[in-house]
């Protein structure tokens, strides 16, 4: 049995909203630890189904291909990173679906079979005021590189355009986490750096956890940019003051994740009420931190050359 010291046990109950017995058992310590785990750690962790997070507040895609196979992996992909796919597989499916929501972001493909009828359905939406309205952002996704089609697009008004080549999810990926950071505003609450792209290193700067929204953007940032093969995260904490169990869940969630995906989590800038949270669960000595990011990419750049 590990010894507690008397006030670490008091702490233990207080996390389960618990008055410690007379007696202290092994079995009843071991009952707490399991509580905690509990609170701590969403179902799917404890089923350990690391593929997708629990996002409060998704945004809307729609995706318009008439290939099958498009559809899905597109829709799969959007789904893991926490974006609630809508789909349609014809012009008529997405003059519909685009009338009944609103949609953060529309992946339309341009043979629908032909060019003509997604240059026609692109120009269609764009015209709309519900467009403005949300700041939806259209991207037109095809299997062809042709030039002239491309400056056709972007004439009638395209966001982006992404060439089905290989690898073309990530490009995905990359849209959306530039699109996101411009929603975000010229103060943003999270600010994504690549940090070594040879290495793939990221991090994320946190400038306000408790405002609405945040926790699930930094979430589905942390998750695209392991998708897009940036699995070695480095999170800033030098603005994160005061904790909870949100908090707690999100370090969690991406440490689980980013190795889940072969990477790793690293901290930096901890405040001492995040720091004791952490070692309240156990989490202090498994979840590295550091004084500041360069001491972080240090230990990054230490480890690798370790395995060399």
């Amino acid at each position: 049995m590990v010894n507690f010291t008397d006030q670490q046990i008091v702490k233990l109950y207080e996390f389960i909203g618990e008055v410690p017995p007379e007696k202290i058992t092994e079995n009843e310590i071991s009952r707490v630890l399991i509580e905690i785990e509990k609170k701590f750690t969403p179902y799917y962790w404890q089923k350990q189904k690391v593929d997708d997070f629990n996002f409060q507040n998704n945004r809307n895609v729609l995706v318009i291909d008439d290939l099958e196979v498009s559809l899905f992996q597109l829709t799969k992909l959007l789904s893991k990173s926490g974006y609630n796919s809508f789909i349609a597989r014809s012009c008529e499916e997405a003059r519909d679906a685009f009338k009944k929501h609103n949609y953060d972001y529309v992946f339309l493909d341009l043979f629908l079979p032909e060019p003509e009828d997604g240059i026609t359905l692109l120009e269609e939406m764009k015209k709309q005021e519900k467009i403005r309205l949300s700041d939806t952002k259209v991207i037109v996704i095809s299997g062809s590189d042709d030039k002239k089609f491309i400056n056709e697009c972007f004439v009638k008004g395209a966001d982006d355009f992404i060439c089905k080549t290989e690898e073309w999810h990530k490009k995905v990926l990359e849209k959306l986490r530039n699109f996101d950071e411009i929603k975000r505003g010229p103060i943003p609450e999270i600010k994504t750096v690549i940090e070594d792209e040879e290495n793939k290193i990221a991090s994320i700067t946190i400038k306000n956890i408790f405002k609405v929204g945040v926790i699930d953007d930094i979430k589905r940032e942390a998750v695209n940019l392991s998708l897009s093969g940036y699995s070695k995260l480095i999170l800033d904490l030098k603005n994160v003051n005061v904790t909870s169990t949100d908090v707690l869940n999100v370090i969690v969630y991406i440490f689980k994740y980013c190795n889940n995906q072969g990477g790793s989590l690293k901290l930096c800038n901890v405040s001492n009420a995040v720091s004791e949270s952490l070692s309240y669960v156990f989490l202090d000595g498994v979840i590295p931190m550091f004084a500041d990011k360069n001491a972080a990419l240090k230990d990054f750049y230490s480890v690798a050359n370790s395995e060399v």
